[in-house]
């Protein structure tokens, strides 16, 4: 067997026959949920990292709906991230998944949201509207829009701020603190943000989609426990 041959055999093995679990992360000194597959970026490879997926397992992530309740006991992991992730789970079921997560945080530890500001002028006028010009469907969130329904896993609900604090409100965490969005009247909100709690890809720090004007693209805000 030729050396790259062993490269991708061990490779395999890593993936197929060490996937991660609960029960084997449950002793680290250090757990960061992230919800989703951990992008490949240098900016994820952080301690304690570990993905949560509907679709796979390997050595960096755990099979698990982050709507499901987690088999971990309370106060038991440091941070949490959901990065574009919580606008295509239906908004009424998001306090339960929430609560669920401050459940798990230990005290003193966050979670970071990030999800898209439908304010963001890009997102606004890609989307189709309905005769009142309320947002029925993103087309580049994935899905189709069948029947006046969003369906096969496109955005279920075009986030503002309002919307964002009110989902908020609507939880256990009573500290939070937004980063980036629009206020109510339109105005751009850029506050600096600590990259080390967690990248964020779609900000105009890191996507050149917002830098001329720099405006936000996502909301983004941490709750903490």
């Amino acid at each position: 067997m030729n050396k790259l041959s062993q490269i991708i055999s061990k490779l395999r093995y890593i993936n197929v026959f060490n996937k991660l679990t609960f029960e084997k992360i449950k002793d680290r000194d250090f757990i960061f949920l992230y919800a989703g597959d951990i992008p490949f970026r240098k900016e994820y490879k952080i301690k304690g990292l570990v993905g949560l997926s509907i679709k796979r397992a390997n050595y960096q992530t755990i099979l698990h709906d982050v709507c499901k309740p987690y088999p971990l006991p309370d106060n038991s992991i440091d941070a949490y991230q959901a990065e574009d992730v919580f606008e295509h789970i239906e908004y009424d079921a998001l306090p339960a998944a929430i609560n669920e997560i401050y459940r798990i945080l230990k005290p003193g530890g966050y979670l970071r949201i990030s999800i898209p500001d439908y304010r963001f002028d890009l997102y606004n006028n890609r989307c189709i509207k309905d005769n009142d010009g309320k947002i029925v469907f993103d087309p580049d969130g994935g899905g189709s829009f069948v029947d006046g329904k969003v369906c096969d896993g496109g955005h279920l609900w075009f986030p503002t701020y309002e919307s964002t604090l009110e989902l908020v409100k609507k939880t256990n965490f009573t500290k939070y603190e937004f980063y980036h969005y629009y206020d109510t009247d339109g105005t751009p909100v850029t506050k600096k943000i600590d990259y080390s709690k967690g990248f964020v890809q779609r900000t105009p720090d890191n996507d050149e989609r917002g830098q001329s004007p720099f405006r936000p693209m996502s909301i983004v805000v941490d709750l903490m426990k």
